[in-house]
């Protein structure tokens, strides 16, 4: 048991493990996959990042159509990617997400970290997250993706971006019906720090005629707090559950 207690310890003020969860949440996390009933259950992981687009001197936000989910909004970003050889994720014997129980795996989302693990192999996974190699650390990607190839923003005006990393959000071990399974989920908020000229141009965005064709939507504080955008007295979308993170709430 000392040993053990010491290993623990070790692994709390492990820099980088000690920023994604509290010691105590770390804890029973690590109680409860490396020791506990989760050890040989399937545990998917789904590590993303999120941009607070927020339209200047408003209460808006710019939010964009999701790819794989009809009539639904969300913050532009996406999941991360790993880069490098499979070495290390075949020790894990990992699963890349399928269609029966998941998202699917196609071209596009090749490398994304939604995967599976066993419970026993969530606390390495964590640890190599944290260490940032051979994984994917920015959101350029998904902002070019998302937001220039999709013409919503003018591809020279924002040719350069300077965001923030405000903050980490997980939830863990929680119960999806849709996957069938236990998830980890980690998302990283990262506000947008718009130039002069960028910020005259969202403002403009959010001031030209509404269409949801376009694949974007200006949201208020309160139509993303209620998870749906209305027009005229009716619900036009859906607003993800996630989204709630750009405005510093939970879900």
């Amino acid at each position: 048991m000392k040993e053990l207690l010491i290993t623990v310890f070790k692994l709390l003020f492990t820099k980088g493990v000690t920023v994604l969860w509290e010691n105590k949440s770390f804890l029973v996390l690590y109680m409860k996959t490396i020791l506990g009933k989760y050890r040989n259950k399937d545990i998917r992981f789904s590590v993303s990042y999120l941009f607070r687009i927020r339209i200047p001197s408003t209460d808006s936000y710019l939010l964009v159509l999701n790819r794989r989910i009809d009539n639904q909004l969300q913050p532009a970003g996406g999941v991360y990617k790993r880069y490098g050889d499979d070495k290390l994720f075949e020790k894990w014997n990992y699963t890349p997400d399928n269609l029966k129980n998941g998202l699917g795996t196609d071209e596009i989302s090749s490398s994304d970290l939604r995967f599976k693990v066993k419970g026993k192999y969530v606390v390495a996974v964590i640890k190599w997250f944290e260490e940032g190699k051979e994984r994917e650390i920015s959101g350029n990607r998904e902002f070019q993706e998302e937001l220039i190839d999709t013409n919503i923003l003018d591809k020279d005006i924002f040719k350069r971006i300077k965001y923030k990393h405000i903050r980490r959000f997980s939830k863990n071990l929680i119960w999806s019906e849709h996957h069938s399974c236990y998830e980890i989920l980690i998302y990283d908020i990262l506000e947008f720090l718009p130039s002069l000229e960028q910020s005259e141009y969202l403002k403009m965005l959010s001031s030209t005629k509404f269409s949801i064709d376009k694949g974007f939507a200006i949201a208020d504080f309160d139509e993303i707090e209620q998870l749906r955008l209305i027009r005229d007295e009716k619900q036009i979308a859906r607003i993800g559950q996630h989204t709630k993170l750009i405005i510093n709430k939970k879900f």
